[in-house]
C-alpha cells in the first residue's frame, strides 16, 4: 500500500515535470517510501519530489561515520546512535514563532540532519515541542528550513477536512457496489484476488471496482464544484441561505451552506428543468424501475 502510494505520486510528478512535496502520516514513514519518491527527478537529475511525514516513536538516526584511522578493516558505515525521543529532555531547542492555522504561536524545535537506516543515507529530523506535545518530522530536503516542514505538515490536517465533507456531506464513500465473486477477507481483512483465475469472475471484479473508483470520483468532482461555487458566487450563496448559522467565521460559506442553497434552488425550480439532460435520464430511470415491479397480468 505505502509503495503503491509513492509509485503514483512518482508518476504524477514526472508527468507534471514541475517540484512537489507529499506530506503524509507516520504510517508511510518507511524505507520504501523514501526510496520510491527519490526516483522522481529531471532531465537534469534534479529531484521533483520530497516527502514530509511524521516519524514513528521508536525513530532512530546515526551521525555521520568518523573518519577512518587507517586501521585494517571495514570502515564504519555509521556513526553514534541518537534515539531521538530521548532527545525532547536536552535543552538545546530553539524557540520558534509560526503562522499555524490562523494563528501565532512559539514552538521549541531541534532540526538536525541524521542517517536513516532504512535508507543509508541522511534525513532532516525536525522535533518540536508544543506545550505539552512533542512530535518529530522527517523530511528527504536537507535544504528545507525546519519552520517550512513545520508548516507544511499542518496543512496535512485540511485533507481530513476534505474527508469529512466526502463522507458525511457527499456520501461518497456510502457505495454498494459488490459481487459474489470477490473472495472473502481472511483473518488479516485482505482478499487474495491472485486466486481468482475465471474469465468471467475476473470481469465482474473488475467492473465492481471501477464501479466503486467512479462513485468517489465523482463525489470528488461534486465537492470540487462545491468549493468552486463557495469561492466564485458566496454573495449570491449568502444572499440566498435560509438556514441559520449562530457564527458566521468566514465571508467564504461552507460546502453544506451551498449544497443547501442548491437543493433549495432546485426543487424551487424543478418545473424548469423537465427539459434537460439530467431529468431526462432521471425520469427514464424512474420508468424503468415502475415497470420491472409491475404485476404481469393473469
Amino acid at each position: 500500500m505505502t509503495s503503491l502510494m509513492a509509485k503514483m505520486a512518482v508518476e504524477l510528478t514526472m508527468r507534471m515535470g514541475k517540484k512537489a512535496i507529499i506530506v503524509l502520516d507516520a504510517y508511510f514513514a518507511v524505507g520504501p517510501v523514501f526510496s520510491i519518491v527519490k526516483q522522481s527527478v529531471d532531465d537534469n537529475g534534479h529531484r521533483l519530489l520530497h516527502v514530509i511525514t511524521m516519524a514513528k516513536s521508536n525513530v532512530v538516526g546515526y551521525e555521520p561515520p568518523p573518519p577512518s584511522a587507517g586501521k585494517r578493516g571495514r570502515p564504519r558505515t555509521y556513526g553514534a546512535k541518537r534515539k531521538l525521543m530521548d532527545l525532547f529532555e536536552t535543552k538545546v531547542f530553539e524557540q520558534m514563532s509560526l503562522e499555524i492555522y490562523g494563528q501565532s504561536k512559539t514552538v521549541s524545535v531541534l532540526c538536525l540532519d541524521l542517517i536513516w537506516r532504512p535508507i543509508q543515507e541522511k534525513v532532516r529530523f525536525v522535533l518540536v515541542c508544543d506545550g505539552d506535545q512533542r512530535f518529530i518530522l522527517m523530511c528527504s530536503d536537507l535544504e528545507l528550513p525546519a519552520a517550512d516542514i513545520i508548516r507544511a505538515y499542518s496543512y496535512r490536517f485540511k485533507i481530513e477536512v476534505s474527508f469529512k465533507v466526502l463522507k458525511h456531506l457527499i456520501g461518497a464513500f456510502y457505495y454498494r457496489f459488490w459481487t459474489s465473486v470477490w473472495p472473502r477477507a481472511g483473518r488479516q481483512t485482505k482478499s487474495d484476488l491472485s486466486a481468482i483465475d475465471n474469465p468471467r469472475s475476473q470481469r465482474l471484479v473488475r467492473e465492481a471496482i471501477g464501479a466503486l473508483e467512479a462513485f468517489v470520483n465523482f463525489g470528488c468532482i461534486a465537492t470540487g464544484i462545491l468549493q468552486i461555487l463557495a469561492l466564485n458566487c458566496h454573495q449570491s450563496i449568502w444572499k440566498k441561505y435560509q438556514g441559520w448559522l449562530r457564527t458566521v467565521t468566514s465571508t467564504i460559506p461552507s460546502e453544506e451552506v451551498v449544497q443547501a442553497v442548491i437543493q433549495m434552488e432546485y426543487y424551487h425550480n424543478f418545473r424548469f428543468f423537465r427539459n434537460s439532460a439530467i431529468y431526462r435520464i432521471i425520469m427514464s430511470k424512474s420508468k424503468k424501475s415502475s415497470e420491472d415491479e409491475m404485476p404481469l397480468a393473469a
